[in-house]
């Protein structure tokens, strides 16, 4: 009877650990900078059992309208965006793009028009959120899977 009661005691976390395994998101960044450019090469990896939603304009690697990755310098202090910012109605199904579970995708966005990288050689931080939807037509209902920061040397013009 003992032992009864011990396995039901399990069964709730057991049930969740079952769930977990359905949203399993992992984002990477890596950073190329080359003549003058800094291009962010971004990973989306879906190991869970659903589809899952990034924002199209980071996904299609199109010109950013805000502030999308956290780039400091190495004294720490944000980078001011000079990029486009663009005011608009909140995001709807369309502005994500799916990607498949067991799929990765893949995109480059080029940042330099997009912060104030100062002339000469300096060494940077950049980070990345890396918003998610579980569900598309819940697009109030972000997710997190951030990528790990990274260190990066760019020479500013």
């Amino acid at each position: 009877m003992l032992t009864a009661l011990a396995a039901l005691s399990l069964l709730p976390a057991l049930a969740g650990a079952a769930g977990a395994d359905r949203v399993n998101v992992k984002q990477t960044i890596d950073i190329e900078s080359n003549n003058g450019r800094v291009l962010v090469h971004l990973t989306v990896f879906n190991y869970g059992k659903q589809t899952i939603w990034i924002p199209r304009e980071i996904a299609e690697g199109k010109e950013l309208t805000g502030r999308r990755f956290d780039v400091r310098g190495f004294d720490n202090r944000p980078l001011d965006y000079t990029g486009k910012m663009v005011k608009r109605a909140a995001l709807t199904a369309a502005d994500y793009q799916a990607v498949e579970p067991g799929k990765t995708l893949k995109s480059t966005i080029d940042i330099t028009p997009s912060y104030a990288f100062k002339a000469g050689r300096h060494t940077y931080n950049i980070g990345y959120a890396g918003p998610f939807l579980t569900d598309a037509n819940k697009p109030d209902q972000l997710a997190e899977s951030p990528a790990k920061p990274t260190t990066f040397a760019h020479s500013g013009k």
